[in-house]
C-alpha cells in the first residue's frame, strides 16, 4: 500500500537538484517518524519509529513487511513541489502515547526513492534472505528498548506474509518480544503450498488434472536445483535468489509450536497467496501439542491483504483488524 502526502516547499524549480537526504528529513516531519541507525563494522542498520512524546513510553510495536522489494518511502517533483508517498498502512497512527511504533526497511532499501527511478540495490539481493532480516529485526528491537523504552511491559512484533515468518523465527532468537502476531503467512513450506495451489486450480476445473502434476513436478525440480546450488545470488523468474529461497525451508509450523509467547494468527478465507487449507493446521496441530498461546483468526471473504469485495465495492479491514489485534495483546 502506497500512501500519498502533498508537501509544498516555496522554493524554485530546480528542486530536483538537491538532494533525497534532505526531502527525507522533510517526509519523516510529515510522517511524524524518526529513523534509528546501528552502526556496525561493516553494515549499518536503519529504522524508523514514531516520534517520542514527553513521557518515555513502555510499549514497542514492530511491523515486517511481506515479500516485495519496496521502498518505505518516495516521492516525485509535480509542478515544482515534492509529492511523498509512504508504502505501508496506518499502523502507526492507531498506537497510543504509550507505545512506539517501529517498521525497519528491506536490506538496501532504507531513505527515500525517487518514484521515477525506483532500483533494487545490489545489496537487497545479496541480503534478503531469512537470517540477516531476523538480525536486522532483532538488533533494532534491542536498540529501541535501550535507548527510548522504560520499564518495558509489551514488545509486540506482527509480520504480514514472508514477514510472518520472519517473525516467527525472530520470536524464538529475541527473548524481550511478549507477543506475536503471524499474519497471512505460509504455515508449510513454500513449495508445498505453491503445489497444493496447482491442485486446487485441479479440483476447481481451472487447470487439468495432467497440467497441475506436471507444473507440480516443475516446482519440484525447481526446489531441487535451489537445494543444490543454496548460496546463488542468481535472480529468478519471480526476482528471488536461491540464497533466499532457502533459507525458509523449515516450516513455520515447526517455529510457532516452539513459541510460549501468546501467537495471534491471521488469516484471509479467499487468500490467494496463503492457501487457507494449510492455515488450519496451526490450531490442529497447537491442540495436539497441548499448547494454549495460540488465538487462530480468519478474515471472511479476505484477500491477502484483508480486502473484502461485496456488490462491487471493496471494502478494507486492515485498520479495524489491526486494533483488535493491539487490544488482545493488551489481554493477552
Amino acid at each position: 500500500m502506497k500512501t500519498i502526502v502533498y508537501f509544498f516547499l516555496f522554493v524554485a524549480i530546480n528542486l530536483q537538484a538537491q538532494s533525497s537526504g534532505k526531502y527525507l528529513e522533510k517526509a519523516l516531519e510529515k510522517f511524524s517518524l524518526k529513523e534509528g541507525k546501528i552502526i556496525g563494522d561493516t553494515d549499518t542498520i536503519y529504522y524508523y519509529m514514531t516520534e517520542l512524546n514527553k513521557v518515555r513510553p513502555k510499549n514497542l510495536v514492530v511491523f515486517i513487511q511481506g515479500s516485495d522489494a519496496n521502498p518505505l518511502f518516495s516521492y516525485k517533483i509535480e509542478d515544482g513541489e515534492p509529492v511523498f508517498y509512504r508504502w505501508f498502512f496506518d499502523d502507526y497512527k492507531n498506537v497510543d502515547s504509550t507505545t512506539i511504533f517501529a517498521i525497519i526497511p528491506k536490506p538496501g532499501m532504507e531513505g527515500l526513492y525517487h518514484e521515477d527511478s525506483i532500483s533494487i540495490p545490489k545489496k537487497y539481493y545479496e541480503n534478503n534472505y531469512k537470517e540477516y532480516r531476523v538480525n536486522q529485526l532483532d538488533q533494532s528491537i534491542d536498540d529501541i528498548i535501550n535507548k527510548y523504552l522504560i520499564d518495558p511491559e509489551r514488545i509486540i512484533v506482527y509480520g504480514h506474509s514472508e514477514g510472518a515468518a520472519i517473525a516467527s523465527a525472530l520470536a524464538l532468537k529475541n527473548e524481550n518480544i511478549t507477543h506475536l502476531g503471524f499474519w497471512s503467512g505460509n504455515v508449510l513450506n513454500n513449495f508445498y503450498e505453491f503445489s497444493l495451489f496447482n491442485r486446487i486450480e485441479a479440483l476447481k476445473g481451472n487447470i487439468s488434472d495432467s497440467l497441475a502434476h506436471s507444473n507440480i513436478l516443475n516446482l519440484i525440480d525447481w526446489y531441487s536445483d535451489i537445494i543444490d546450488q543454496p548460496k546463488s545470488t542468481a535472480l529468478d523468474r519471480y526476482g528471488f535468489t536461491n540464497k533466499r529461497w532457502s533459507t525458509y525451508e523449515r516450516a513455520p509450523i515447526e517455529e510457532l509450536l516452539e513459541i510460549d509467547i501468546p501467537i495471534y494468527a491471521l488469516f484471509g478465507s479467499k487468500d490467494e497467496s496463503t492457501p487457507v487449507e494449510t492455515a488450519y493446521l496451526l490450531p490442529i496441530q497447537f491442540m495436539e501439542h497441548r499448547k494454549t498461546n495460540l488465538t487462530f483468526e480468519l478474515c471472511i471473504n479476505c484477500d491477502h491483504g484483508y480486502h473484502q469485495f461485496v456488490n462491487d465495492e471493496t471494502i478494507s479491514n486492515w485498520d479495524r483488524l489491526f486494533l483488535e489485534f493491539l487490544e488482545w495483546a493488551k489481554s493477552n
